[in-house]
């Protein structure tokens, strides 16, 4: 996987302390919970791509056409049009989970809590087999 946003000038992409909107598949253990619309807190986070052999899926992604944002500031929407916010990683005999936000960060939002104690919590029933929708998210082209 490639994080999209690595090395862009702060000038054409910024989210500093921002509240986004995000596409969740609810039907993965770590998004139980989550409405399929969800605001999540971003500051100079992460943002998905794949590669080749990519073994995994999305659990959160961003729209692919117009601004994800609902409060704050962003710069260079076109850097989150959609990519993903968050993955499940197969790695080994286990799975690492990437959240391209921060689901802890104070009280805002408060909704992304869950994100973060049930990728705690479904650890081991995530290792046991395949979880969520197939077809939820294909990763757009990464551009050079």
């Amino acid at each position: 996987m490639k994080n999209v946003v690595a090395g862009v000038n702060p000038k054409d992409f910024f989210t500093g302390g921002s509240i986004l909107e995000v596409e969740t598949d609810p039907t993965h253990p770590v998004m139980a919970g989550m409405p399929t619309r969800a605001a999540v807190f971003g500051d100079d986070s992460p943002v998905f791509a794949t590669l080749e052999g990519f073994k995994g899926q999305a659990l959160a992604k961003f729209a692919t056409s117009g601004s994800p944002l609902r409060s704050g500031y962003l710069l260079g929407e076109k850097y989150l049009q959609g990519y993903a916010a968050s993955l499940d990683v197969q790695h080994g005999k286990g799975h690492v989970i990437l959240h391209g936000f921060r689901p802890q960060w104070r009280g805002q939002p408060l909704g992304t809590y869950r994100v973060l104690l049930n990728s705690v919590l479904y650890g081991g029933e995530i290792t046991k087999g395949q979880y969520g929708t197939v077809d939820f998210w294909k990763s757009p082209a990464v551009k050079p």
